[in-house]
């Protein structure tokens, strides 16, 4: 049984904002089958040029989920990857491939750390008391 095949297809599944696509460089690959390794993402997609970052997010089992991130040092080996990959099989489940957003200002921990301070102030109930001592609710059983 072959690991890997492509069909000759034209059903490549096209996005919307094609405009972002030309700096792109990050590519969301789903339909991952669960018997892949990283190390065969790594294979199949670095044929296409030089890899920045490969993702396979984890289950807390050990296991992926069943997608990947794969980002490419340039915009074009991506869209190389995007355009030859569209119709590919891996161990007989169709890739999926849509172009992943750009989160330039998502890891910045200043950024995380504002979102977090805005979230804990703006919650009105249950939220925490930041203005003072904390006072012990008395409770009363009768």
């Amino acid at each position: 049984k072959s690991i890997l095949s492509t069909s000759n297809s034209n059903k490549t599944k096209s996005n919307n904002n094609t405009s972002t696509n030309k700096k792109n460089t990050k590519l969301m690959v789903r339909n991952v089958p669960f018997e892949a390794t990283r190390k065969e993402i790594l294979q199949l997609f670095g044929s296409f040029g030089t890899l920045k970052k490969v993702k396979l997010p984890k289950k807390f089992n050990g296991s992926h989920r069943g997608f990947a991130f794969v980002e490419f040092l340039t915009a074009q080996e991506a869209a190389n990857a995007m355009s030859s990959l569209g119709s590919t099989h891996l161990y007989g489940r169709h890739l999926v491939l849509e172009w992943a957003e750009q989160d330039d200002k998502t890891n910045d921990v200043d950024t995380l750390r504002g979102k977090a301070k805005r979230d804990i102030m703006s919650s009105s109930s249950g939220g925490l008391n930041l203005d003072g001592p904390r006072q012990n609710k008395k409770i009363r059983f009768t």
